[in-house]
């Protein structure tokens, strides 16, 4: 029985200790982090001399919840192609339209991204493609690209 007590008294005394920890070390200044949840992705069958638009649906998440909408901003970022045989080029500005920022919905961590394929200059039958990224900065931290093959 004394060595009951013993045990009980050891067992109430770490109870206690563990208790009183506290989380003074808790990171409250967390950033957003917001990125492409696909590397690429096709807007096919632009008619010769015309356009096409298409919404990529869930493309687009957010690390944390808000209960407002968000806007993020969308920038073109240089274009790396390192499996394309011949090397391809970005395409002229001139073929592409896109949102410029990007609304993730309040309550919510995915979003949506709409890009207009125009047929100015779209020469090659392989297809011409651009990139684009989130732009970061403040609170916000960008992740991955995302890059769109027009193609007629």
């Amino acid at each position: 029985m004394k060595k009951f007590n013993i045990i009980l008294t050891f067992v109430v005394l770490a109870l206690v200790a563990v208790s009183c920890e506290t989380y003074d070390d808790y990171d409250t200044d967390r950033k957003t982090v917001i990125g492409f949840t696909s590397a690429s992705d096709n807007v096919n069958n632009i008619p010769e001399g015309g356009e096409r638009t298409r919404t990529f649906t869930d493309v687009l998440f957010v690390s944390d919840l808000a209960p407002v909408d968000r806007q993020f901003t969308v920038t073109v970022i240089p274009t790396i192609l390192p499996d394309a045989e011949p090397p391809s080029t970005a395409t002229n500005p001139e073929n592409y339209t896109f949102e410029s920022t990007v609304v993730i919905p309040a309550n919510s961590q995915r979003g949506s991204f709409t890009v207009t394929g125009i047929d100015n200059s779209i020469e090659d039958e392989r297809g011409e493609y651009f990139s684009v990224a989130i732009q970061g900065g403040g609170n916000v931290v960008s992740g991955g690209r995302f890059t769109v093959r027009l193609r007629q």
